[in-house]
């Protein structure tokens, strides 16, 4: 598989869809990180740190050792499995990260030569996380942590209004102006999808690949009015200059018997990014610290 300036994938239930655009350069995001401190009035929970590495694209979850070495797998929410990529002939095979063993059944074909696998949404089922920038926190469920966040956080931490489909999660979210949906989190994908609004800035046509070998032309936006995440006390986190891609959506993918739904769009890491998050998996809430800015 050739490398793409852009990794873009978007997963349904079971199954695997990898799309990715074809662009001339890499995309310049308008979204930068901010910053956060741990308050020194509360010691953290026992918990295991795992480094992240940010391509731009793409999120890789380092110092995953087998016998084989040490790799890094792309981190990938919007799929609900886990799995490895190799040449030979095992069906499975063990894993261990931050003192945890853990083991993968073997998938041919689906991922770049580059990445040697994959962790979906089952790898952290028993946990909560606290991803920031570089690092990431995971703390066993039934960390005093998990429960309340917000005693060992900032007043700046604010949980997202949320709706669980299956494993997956929704944040709700309000673009254009007046109009709110819920979106699926989805680390494993560069842009996000979102309906257009008006007097958005069109940054140029992409030549999408689908499952399927199919292709399709999406459409690259910047907004043009601020996107709001919602919470669950009426606050809305504000993002501007958000890029996305639009013409393809969740909706595309759809199973037969599912034309029903309302969740048909990705918030991906263009967002996801630039807010320290906390997502508990096995409670479905997530939380991101508040920005001022």
């Amino acid at each position: 598989m050739y490398k793409l300036s852009l990794y873009q994938k978007v997963s349904v239930v079971l199954f695997l869809f990898y799309f990715g655009a074809c662009l001339r350069g890499p995309i310049p995001s308008r979204q930068t990180p901010v910053s956060y401190q741990f308050p020194k009035s509360k010691t953290l929970p026992p918990h295991t740190s795992i480094k992240i590495i940010d391509t731009g694209t793409h999120l890789l979850l380092s110092g995953i050792k087998s016998d084989q070495g040490t790799n890094s797998f792309l981190w990938d929410t919007g799929s609900e499995l886990s799995f490895y990529e190799s040449g030979g002939t095992e069906e499975s095979s063990t894993f261990a990260l931050g003192g945890q063993s853990f083991t993968l059944k073997n998938m041919k074909g689906i991922l770049p030569k580059s990445m040697p696998g994959l962790l979906g949404i089952d790898f952290f089922s028993e946990n909560c996380i606290f991803w920031l920038g570089e690092e990431l926190k995971r703390f066993p469920k039934d960390s005093p942590f998990c429960e309340h966040p917000d005693a060992y956080l900032s007043t700046d931490f604010k949980f997202l209004n949320t709706k669980k489909k299956g494993k997956n999660l929704y944040l709700e979210f309000e673009y254009p102006e007046g109009r709110r949906s819920f979106a699926e989190i989805d680390t494993g994908a560069s842009l996000n999808l979102l309906p257009e609004g008006p007097n958005d800035l069109f940054l140029g046509e992409k030549k999408v690949f689908l499952a399927g070998n199919r292709i399709k032309t999406a459409n690259h936006m910047e907004s043009a009015s601020p996107f709001y995440l919602v919470t669950i006390s009426g606050i809305r986190e504000e993002y501007k200059q958000v890029q996305y891609l639009t013409g393809i959506s969740l909706e595309n993918f759809l199973l037969p018997g599912d034309k029903d739904r309302e969740e048909v769009w990705v918030i991906g890491l263009d967002i996801l990014r630039t807010r320290p998050l906390f997502w508990d998996f096995t409670r479905g809430r997530v939380g991101i610290v508040h920005s001022k800015n």
